[in-house]
């Protein structure tokens, strides 16, 4: 008996928020090493670095949309690496205006 298979659209899963210090971002540059700069929504640019505990699970590319937490030393130049929007949902956090015009650059 063959079983029948179900044509499933993707699903989105919802989209994550920003807690309390954290900050929008798009990549804008690997520099390699879990290293990367992006441009964040406050209108500096810093480097951004993935932790050990994410480094094999998050893989970012240019012009991904993230959220960062920066450094209490350094904050103005650093930060490290929270979350990677997938493809699906930033477009849905750009059709919903959930994140600020400068950082919209699609």
């Amino acid at each position: 008996m063959k079983k029948k298979s179900k044509q499933s659209s993707p699903i989105i899963k919802r989209a994550r928020t920003r807690r309390h210090g954290q900050l929008y971002a798009v990549v804008k540059e690997m520099s390699g090493g879990s290293r990367m700069v992006a441009f964040c929504e406050d209108g500096l640019t810093r480097m951004i670095r993935i932790g050990g505990k994410l480094k094999k699970r998050m893989w970012c590319r240019r012009d991904d949309l993230i959220i960062i937490q920066p450094w209490v030393v350094q904050s103005d130049k650093k930060a490290d690496l929270v979350y990677r929007y997938l493809p699906a949902q930033r477009n849905w956090m750009i059709r919903n205006n959930k994140i600020p015009e400068e950082l919209n650059i699609w």
